[in-house]
């Protein structure tokens, strides 16, 4: 009984990854990027700057944020991210496996509640 409790737990876990991973990808179709690196330099530094603060300097997350969100309006605004328009149903479904999938990636059960 274990071992298919496990078994099931694993494979939820999957799932969840499979479904992220997809909802991940269909998001990320309506978003191109410029082929140029010397502009999009300043905007993969901050990137990186900001993720490495939140990672290792815990006490400067509200930095780690500030560096990420500018390194995001400084890409649309300087060209280097382009957005394609995407439909709404999509993009919803998209953030609905999204979210789902981590919810089941992270505790290894189903839960479909769509009120609270």
């Amino acid at each position: 009984m274990v071992v298919v409790e496990t078994t099931m737990k694993l494979l939820i876990r999957l799932c969840g990854l499979g479904l992220m991973l997809i909802g991940i990808k269909v998001l990320a179709g309506s978003v191109i990027l410029s082929g140029y690196l010397i502009s999009s330099l300043p905007v993969i530094l901050c990137t990186i700057s900001g993720i490495l603060t939140l990672t290792y300097a815990r006490q400067y997350r509200k930095l780690g944020w500030l560096l990420i969100i500018f390194s995001i309006i400084y890409a649309i605004a300087n060209g280097t991210i382009f957005i394609t328009p995407i439909s709404l149903i999509s993009f919803a479904l998209a953030f609905f496996a999204v979210s789902t999938g981590y919810t089941m990636l992270a505790t290894g059960k189903i839960k479909l509640q769509l009120l609270p």
